[in-house]
């Protein structure tokens, strides 16, 4: 047979300096309820056995706090401000729009993950500039483009640019690279083709176990 429910025991206390106090206690429930008014503040607090919830309000700000036995949270807001204190933050919802129209940051002291199981697009209206002191990687599991309506450039100390299949290079008017030293090299064949072809300049080398030159006008020296 469950236990029987003990009454609630209640108290009011009025005063013309401290306010007034309602408190309501929950002995079987192991709950107690109090409200306070002191002129300046209104303050509602709810006390269990491992926890205490309190609103405190005045004519400048309302706070919001839960003390458990291991974490705080709090939320307090003023007229300018509300400001958020806690372990975790979740938000669930179907829809969520973030709008400031002043400079805004967002700032992760460990891992930082974004993920949408959709499109997602980043833009700016502006400059963006994406850094990183150590590391940085961009790969797609499909197709990866890469466009810029003026100048692009790509440059690091040591740059390899690799296909696993066919690389194209191509200028629609002209193609340049230039170096102290240039290796082209090829594991079958290496064909080099124009209209008008001039190789050398100072001191030239052509070599190999059999050389076979064929043009209808060949000139050589």
């Amino acid at each position: 047979m469950a236990a029987a429910k003990k009454p609630f025991v209640c108290s009011i206390e009025v005063s013309k300096t401290a306010g007034f106090t309602f408190k309501l206690q929950n002995d079987t429930g192991k709950t107690t309820q109090t409200i306070t008014l002191d002129g300046t503040t209104l303050t509602t607090t709810v006390k269990g056995e491992k926890s205490t919830s309190t609103v405190t309000q005045t004519a400048e700000q309302i706070e919001l706090k839960v003390v458990g036995e291991q974490d705080t949270s709090t939320v307090t807001q003023t007229a300018d401000r509300v400001e958020i204190k806690v372990k975790t933050f979740k938000v669930d919802a179907e829809t969520v729009e973030i709008k400031s129209s002043k400079t805004s940051s967002y700032e992760a002291t460990e891992t930082l993950a974004m993920k949408s199981t959709k499109d997602m697009t980043i833009a700016s209206s502006a400059k963006l500039a994406v850094s990183s002191t150590s590391d940085m990687s961009f790969a797609s599991s499909a197709k990866l483009d890469q466009s810029a309506t003026a100048d692009a450039t790509l440059k690091g100390n040591n740059t390899t640019v690799e296909a696993t299949l066919k690389l194209t290079a191509k200028g629609s008017s002209e193609v340049a690279v230039s170096g102290t030293k240039i290796a082209v090299t090829a594991d079958a064949k290496l064909d080099l083709n124009s209209p008008m072809t001039t190789v050398g300049d100072t001191v030239t080398t052509i070599k190999g176990s059999a050389i076979k030159i064929e043009g209808s006008l060949v000139k050589l020296g």
